[in-house]
């Protein structure tokens, strides 16, 4: 096997533009024209994503982007004091990440490009990063190469990414505004897009082989350029390679399966005897044409220690979901995030259980063990949050503790910080929490050095931090940190597993007073048919006054706070928006309407459209059969 390094890197160093690049430029003008119908002096017309649709497509891309953003911020820094922006984009072209400095942003946003902008072929014409996305290859478009001249005013070099299995995982990009990009300038940017293209692409084989034996293999002894990765196992069957490898050794892909001694004169059990041995240490490897290779290993990564096994997703995540599917989910998502430093954004209203589902993140997280540490950002006046998140050295204002105070985020070193309501913090601690997750430093009130901290951040709000960023009343880059995995707890009236909610909770007043009474079904059919704008929290409230005030075995409606028993404003059934729960509705009363509103807003789930009628699942079925049969009702509407 030979292998000899990749020429891409030096595709400028004679300042001129390859044939190949001219000529993949010309194609992608003709498909510009030909196949898209566009027009070079056509006006801009705005293909933005709004701030909810983006945080969607930033939690599906969650993986890639937790990969790919140390490498954009590598190559910022590298690039950004030659006047570049960068950007990080999916596979569609669709802006997920942006980096420029802060004189530049608004002159970025005024050629397009913005967070949530689309770059793909179809909506640009040929332009860096659609070139490269249609191409599979990186490209530079300098100026009026672009072929919409509404673009002539920016320079932009772009690499695709790909996976272990060559999928297009998104583009790294680079761009300047046009006086600001020197041919030199062009040429550096190029060669360090590439630079950070391909170690993107590295971090993410070895994430996702990570359980593996990987083979980092290049020529000796200049151990540079574009790397061969190879995963395999500890009976030396190959399971992946990265696509430079794949192109190095074609010859030895056709006919399915592989394995180290097929490629190399060598055994998987001499590799690994080597690694184990002499750790961190290339061991030499004789190639095609006799030319010697180096081999690095990384050893499979240490699977976390297990914990023991318990027996649902109720008893191991704080018991926050009892049977509704969107939340059990949501949980199981977010086990697969919880120890990996990724900002948490708890969305839901009121009263909906948010700090109880950080304090359960945290509680099976590795972290468990170290402080959960929350603080209402809503609660606390705007002119003591700051001392109480960032704390204050001596004599750092009037009437400050002698000894100075710790504050929030200190305490929470090594743990987990809970900032509620964080829709609620003033603007200018909004750019000190950014630099703290940016840096992972604190700077205390009265100090003249920042303190390294090493937490983990969950945030929730009721708040709608999309339409707040759009109003400038909340800051943009900071929602973009905070939202990289966003979680929206469902208001207790849309939870399919509602009627378990109320037993669930019920149970715990009970025996907080250890009393032990039953739920009449009375009850359970007017607490189904309330609104409840307090969610959980209110719920609990009302329960714990019934429990209270009940001197029998069983609580009944008159048990039920006033506010509850009176109301008038029960979500409607069907039609009828009843004041009279339909608990006590005599079953030949139900009708059709009634029946299919209530399927309807338990979401298909037939055991939650009974809590909400009232009545048992043989009662239901033997109402669907009845209508089922009559004129006009036919049975798949009903079922």
């Amino acid at each position: 096997m030979t292998w000899t390094k990749s020429p891409l890197l030096f595709e400028f160093s004679s300042g001129t533009l390859p044939a190949r690049l001219t000529r993949r430029l010309n194609e992608a003008r003709r498909r510009s024209a030909s196949e898209y119908g566009l027009e070079p002096g056509s006006i801009a017309q705005e293909n933005v994503l709004p701030a909810n649709g983006l945080a969607e497509l930033k939690e599906r891309e969650e993986r890639f982007l937790r990969i790919a953003n140390p490498g954009l911020d590598w190559l910022h820094r590298r690039i950004s004091s030659l006047g570049y922006c960068t950007m990080l984009t999916d596979k569609s072209g669709t802006t997920l990440e942006q980096r420029a400095s802060d004189h530049l942003k608004s002159s970025f946003v005024g050629n397009g490009l913005r967070l949530g902008s689309c770059w793909s072929e179809v909506e640009q014409g040929a332009c860096g990063i659609g070139t490269a996305i249609v191409d599979r290859a990186p490209i530079l478009i300098h100026e009026s190469e672009h072929f919409l001249i509404r673009n002539h005013g920016i320079s932009c070099s772009a690499a695709p990414l790909f996976g272990p299995e060559e999928e297009l995982l998104g583009v790294l990009n680079t761009t300047a505004i046009t006086e600001l990009a020197g041919t030199r300038a062009q040429m550096l940017a190029y060669n360090l897009t590439l630079q950070a293209a391909t170690q993107i692409e590295y971090a993410y084989f070895f994430d996702v082989y990570s359980n593996a034996w990987v083979m980092q293999l290049g020529n000796e002894p200049n151990f540079s350029g574009s790397a061969l990765l190879i995963a395999f196992d500890e009976d030396g069957r190959v399971l992946g390679m990265n696509r430079q490898a794949r192109h190095h050794l074609e010859e030895h892909l056709i006919g399915g399966k592989l394995n180290i001694e097929e490629l190399l004169d060598t055994t998987a059990e001499r590799l690994i005897r080597y690694a184990y041995s002499f750790p961190g240490q290339p061991i030499k490897l004789q190639g095609g044409s006799k030319r010697d290779l180096a081999a690095y290993l990384r050893a499979p990564c240490k699977l976390p220690q297990t914990r023991p096994r318990r027996q649902s997703c109720v008893a191991d995540f704080g018991n926050m979901a009892v049977g509704d599917p969107n939340l059990i989910e949501s949980i199981n998502r977010l086990k697969r995030i919880a120890n990996n430093k990724i900002p948490i954004l708890l969305m839901g209203e009121t009263g909906s259980g948010k700090e109880s589902f950080a304090k359960a993140i945290h509680d099976y997280s590795e972290r468990r063990d170290k402080p959960f540490i929350a603080i209402n950002c809503a609660a606390i006046p705007e002119t003591l949050i700051e001392s109480e998140l960032f704390g204050y050295k001596e004599g750092a204002f009037t009437g400050a503790k002698a000894k100075g105070c710790l504050g929030k985020i200190a305490m929470a070193n090594g743990g987990t910080l809970f900032l509620d309501e964080i829709g609620d913090m003033p603007l200018l601690l909004q750019t000190r929490l950014l630099r703290v997750l940016a840096e992972g430093e604190v700077l205390a009130l009265g100090a003249t050095t920042p303190d390294t901290v090493d937490i983990s951040v969950i945030c929730a709000t009721h708040r709608n931090l999309a339409e707040m960023v759009a109003h400038k009343a909340f800051r943009e880059d900071l929602f973009y940190r905070l939202n990289a995995a966003t979680f929206k707890l469902p208001p207790l009236r849309e939870r399919a597993d509602f009627a378990a909610v109320v037993h669930k909770v019920f149970a715990e007043e009970a025996a907080r007073i250890d009393s032990s009474p039953m739920l009449s079904k009375q009850v359970e059919a007017i607490l189904a048919q309330y609104n409840w704008p307090g969610n959980i929290r209110e719920l609990r409230n009302v329960l714990r006054f019934a429990i209270a005030v009940c001197t029998g075995d069983e609580v009944q409606a008159e048990h039920l706070p006033d506010s509850i028993r009176y109301r008038h404003d029960f979500k409607p059934i069907g039609h009828a928006a009843a004041t009279v729960p339909m608990a006590v509705r005599q079953e030949k009363e139900l009708s059709y309407t009634d029946i299919t509103g209530a399927i309807v807003r338990a979401k298909g789930n037939k055991s939650f459209a009974c809590k909400l009628l009232g009545i048992s699942r043989a009662t239901l079925y033997r109402k669907l059969e009845q209508f089922s049969n009559d004129a006009g009702n036919p049975r798949a509407e009903l079922h």
